[in-house]
């Protein structure tokens, strides 16, 4: 399964957990075994070795290049460059660098996620001992 399967399935199940219709859980899901494994499923899926290096290479690169508050040029584009390999279409510039994506049918339920991209300004002392 493909790196863009992998993260819709996780969208998915973020979606479904927070639907409060049982009616709704009844189009994706027959019964309490499909809710179980389901569950089961995207676990797994979120636990793969290339979801996980995926992750961990998106976070990697935007703590290389800590961008301050309305400059994260750099951090808005790798967002931007990976909704496009996910086929997901999105709004920019929202307040200068920000991004907002759209997932679904538009229609209820309508479940919203919000994160920062900006770095606060710190210096990180890194010990290494041998």
């Amino acid at each position: 399964m493909s790196t863009k399967q992998w993260f819709k399935r996780i969208l998915f199940a973020l979606i479904l957990a927070a639907s409060t219709s049982e009616r709704r859980y009844s189009l994706a899901l027959s019964g309490p075994e499909a809710s179980s494994e389901l569950s089961r499923d995207l676990l797994d899926s979120a636990r793969a070795p290339q979801f996980f290096d995926w992750l961990k290479r998106i976070r990697r690169s935007i703590h290389e290049y800590p961008e301050l508050g309305f400059e994260e040029h750099r951090t808005s584009q790798l967002i931007r460059n990976e909704l496009d390999a996910l086929g997901i279409e999105y709004s920019w510039p929202v307040a200068t660098t920000g991004v907002v994506a759209a997932i679904g049918s538009g229609g209820p339920p309508t479940v919203g996620l919000r994160a920062d991209m900006d770095a606060l300004p710190l210096q990180v002392l890194l010990l290494l001992l041998l």
